[in-house]
């Protein structure tokens, strides 16, 4: 091999191990956004009306479209920054923030009908 094409081939990323700890520590800030975000919003759960149902509907697309939205950029810019493979990061931080904000309504779905009502979100069991 030539010694301009030795060049082409090599990453120069950063370690698997560095990688899973800047990974992990961006999905945790992220996570605890959507937290922070869904809390700030519980009294918008609370629908006594039609209007309030519809008010609550679009907080919540805001709330977690724009959560999935910066979950794409921030994965973007971190496969960037670690390496270069930004559309794999993105795509990576969407799917975790999505199935855990849907594990989060399950389990809060389960507490609330258990008598824990009003963490992210006020249910009707």
């Amino acid at each position: 091999m030539s010694a301009e094409l030795a060049g082409v081939n090599e990453r120069s990323g950063r370690g698997a191990l560095a990688q899973a700890a800047v990974a992990g520590l961006v999905l945790a800030i992220l996570f605890a956004g959507y937290l922070a975000a869904m809390r700030a919003t519980v009294d918008v759960s609370a629908v006594t009306s039609d209007q309030d149902a519809d008010t609550r509907d679009r907080v919540y697309l805001l709330v977690h479209g724009g959560m999935l939205g910066l979950s794409a950029i921030s994965g973007f810019a971190t496969g960037k920054w670690l390496g270069g493979s930004g559309l794999g990061y993105a795509v990576l931080f969407v799917l975790v923030m999505a199935f855990g904000m849907v594990g989060l309504q399950l389990v809060t779905f389960e507490l609330a009908c258990h008598g824990h009502n009003g963490l992210i979100r006020h249910w009707h069991c």
